[in-house]
């Protein structure tokens, strides 16, 4: 990559946290729990962003940027967020896009780690990718799991995973934990996280927040 090009991908970059800043998308100093059940005191919000379809419009047109060397047929993202900027992605790339959703008959993951259960393509969507190049894409990658499960879910449909690609990272997984060669993110937001079992904020006390992430549902569990 030369001068210019890495000058582009600092310009992308910069205008995307813009975004996520304009949209007090960045959430600190509190307790949330990840779909994985692991615990951190950050969290990336999404739904901050998405009621703004200009600002949405303005990262998925970005990401095409970051991707548009690479041969597509289709985008897949991830339920419900990953879905909305599947659309816009596959917009801007003018490709098809699908999206991958918790299979309903399963309560827990396949490793038995998550919140929810695996994610898989219905409504049609497997035959859609089959056989297609296909670029995984979720709004925020807060832990990994979402776009792993999708990724999966893309394969065991007989699909060929190009790349992954993201809005932002809180820089907790990679390419090669996820299962792809390529990993592309606008930006970084470094959030570290940790075991519920080490969790030093459930050792000070510190209430889970119940509004954001998953500790509504990491609440409702631990009193079942």
């Amino acid at each position: 990559m030369n001068s210019n090009e890495w000058s582009q991908v600092a310009e992308r970059s910069g205008a995307a946290r813009k975004i996520l800043i304009d949209s007090e998308a960045i959430l600190e100093n509190d307790h949330f729990v990840y779909i994985t059940g692991d615990h951190g005191a950050g969290w990336l919000d999404k739904d901050r962003i998405y009621p703004h379809t200009d600002r949405i419009c303005e990262l998925a047109r970005l990401l095409a940027e970051e991707l548009a060397g690479l041969e597509t047929d289709v985008v897949c993202g991830p339920a419900m967020g990953g879905l909305v900027l599947s659309q816009w992605l596959a917009h801007h790339l003018k490709v098809l896009s699908v999206y991958a959703e918790h299979n309903p008959g399963l309560q827990s993951d396949r490793d038995g780690h998550s919140l929810r259960s695996d994610f898989v393509l219905r409504r049609n969507y497997d035959k859609l990718v089959c056989g297609k190049r296909v670029i995984v894409v979720d709004d925020i990658l807060n832990t990994g799991h979402s776009i792993r499960e999708t990724i999966h879910a893309v394969k065991d449909a007989g699909g060929i995973v190009v790349a992954a690609a993201s809005i932002c990272t809180r820089g907790n997984t990679n390419a090669g934990l996820i299962g792809v060669e390529h990993l592309l993110c606008l930006c970084e937001v470094l959030i570290p996280s940790w075991s519920a079992a080490q969790c030093q904020l459930c050792s000070d006390g510190v209430p889970i927040n119940t509004a954001y992430a998953h500790g509504k549902e990491f609440v409702e569990r631990s009193r079942g």
